[in-house]
């Protein structure tokens, strides 16, 4: 939850409230349904009981990660780019599908995609409404 403290902060500054909520709730729920879908017949993994809400999570990441691809944050007190962080979390996850940890890495997948669509639209979305913005003014 602390995750989604800081990069939730820092997405609703750049596209409000109520996007973030859409962001967050869209996430969440395909996730799961991510999971229960992809578990089975592609990683051949039986779904257990899913909680908590890191497919959620992962999707506000990955949406603030397309909008502000360069902030910096601290992964194990190492620098980077928060672009290069979703990468690092994304491989990490996709290498640990077929691990019997317990824990829903396709659902943390299907958030991060929801998230990259999500924010890939809005982005779009602000770039044209920018452009308009400057071309009225010609």
């Amino acid at each position: 939850m602390l995750v989604l403290y800081f990069f939730g902060t820092a997405l609703e500054r750049r596209i409000g409230n109520k996007q973030l909520l859409a962001i967050f709730f869209t996430a969440g729920v395909l996730s799961a349904i991510g999971y229960t879908f992809l578990s089975q017949p592609i990683f051949n993994i039986s779904p257990g009981p899913m909680i908590g809400a890191s497919g959620a999570i992962y999707g506000v990441f990955a949406a603030l990660t397309i909008i502000e691809p360069d902030i910096r944050v601290y992964v194990y007190f190492v620098p980077m780019k928060l672009k290069h962080a979703l990468v690092l979390f994304a491989l990490l996850d996709f290498l640990m599908v077929n691990s019997s940890d317990m824990i829903a890495h396709t659902a943390h997948l299907s958030g991060l995609f929801v998230g990259l669509y999500m924010g890939f639209r809005i982005k779009k979305i602000q770039e044209n409404a920018l452009r308009s913005r400057y071309i009225g003014r010609w």
